[in-house]
């Protein structure tokens, strides 16, 4: 089995170098980490095919029963580390051959919740890797999908699946599984999601989603009412060059994981930028397209630093 998974993802991960090494030739050498290093209290992780290792890091999730952190790569590997970062446990997505997962959520039963892309379902996992159930077919009626990006669990038990390649829309589900609604299309004029990368909902029941071709971070209450939108303007200092990842903090600030930029974003409720984290680059405190960003139980912001192959846990 892991032969087969070297064989499968190699060529992907040598052309992700490849990417890397002409972008650090056209724009010189890595600037020195600056400021932002002192934030980082952890790094875990490295460029890797064995276990705590990972090749392109595409989704991050904390648990809020024991504040575990799970990780998937495109070895279509999940792995399970403590919030200390120490490695402990892994197993592989039951199909990959057609492609790699890109969602990964956490309900508070500790299921873990994976939006599989490229095979058009949700499969839901215990905490051990375990499968319990998973739903979704291709196509694009009511409860089908193309390509799911990301998955969310309220804390009423309701689903909520976003996609794109097609359908480009987020879908409601009962906690058994049965589709209610579908919101966000196409035809909801401003409203709409281009491939909504990474959802949450916060204590006041709204649905915060990253409209990651859009570059903006869309709000929208639970029947799917489109209610404000912000970020958008990739060269002004809130503009968005591809939302990948969210998380909330306890105080109600918004993280966004600014993939195109290689920084993580501080924003208010309203769409106030309070500040920025992380530079393109490999050292310390630096980052090279984030897909993803996860609070922990006690405030600690793990940051997906997906070329670099690690998670960078930061105080900031």
């Amino acid at each position: 089995m892991r032969a087969n998974v070297l064989h499968n993802v190699f060529p992907v991960f040598a052309l992700c170098a490849a990417a890397f090494c002409v972008a650090a030739l056209v724009g010189g050498c890595a600037p020195a980490a600056g400021n932002d290093a002192a934030s980082v209290v952890g790094v875990f992780g490295k460029t890797g095919f064995g276990d705590g290792e990972f090749s392109y890091p595409r989704a991050i999730a904390v648990s809020p029963v024991d504040g575990c952190v799970f990780v998937v790569d495109k070895t279509a590997r999940i792995q399970r580390f403590s919030a200390d970062g120490v490695f402990e446990r892994l197993w592989q997505m039951p199909d990959y051959k057609n492609g790699k997962p890109t969602g990964l959520f956490v309900d508070r039963r500790n299921r873990v919740w994976v939006a599989d892309t490229h095979y058009a379902r949700v499969i839901c996992f215990d905490r051990d890797g375990r499968e319990l159930f998973r739903f979704g077919s291709y196509g694009e009626g009511p409860g089908q999908f193309i390509f799911p990006t990301s998955v969310l669990v309220d804390r009423d038990g309701f689903i909520y699946v976003g996609e794109y390649g097609g359908n480009d829309r987020i879908s409601k589900f009962s906690a058994d599984r049965k589709y209610l609604f579908s919101f966000a299309d196409r035809a909801s004029g401003q409203g709409w999601v281009d491939r909504p990368a990474d959802m949450l909902m916060d204590e006041d029941g709204i649905l915060w989603v990253a409209d990651a071709c859009h570059r903006r971070v869309c709000r929208y209450d639970r029947k799917g009412r489109w209610l404000s939108a912000f970020g958008i303007g990739n060269g002004e200092p809130g503009g968005l060059g591809f939302p990948y990842g969210m998380a909330m903090e306890a105080s109600g600030t918004l993280l966004v994981a600014d993939r195109g930029n290689s920084r993580i974003i501080r924003f208010d409720r309203s769409g106030r930028v309070l500040g920025t984290w992380g530079k393109p680059g490999r050292g310390k405190g630096q980052i090279l397209q984030p897909w993803g960003v996860a609070v922990g139980r006690d405030g600690r912001i793990y940051c997906l630093d997906s070329w670099n192959n690690r998670v960078q846990v930061i105080e900031w």
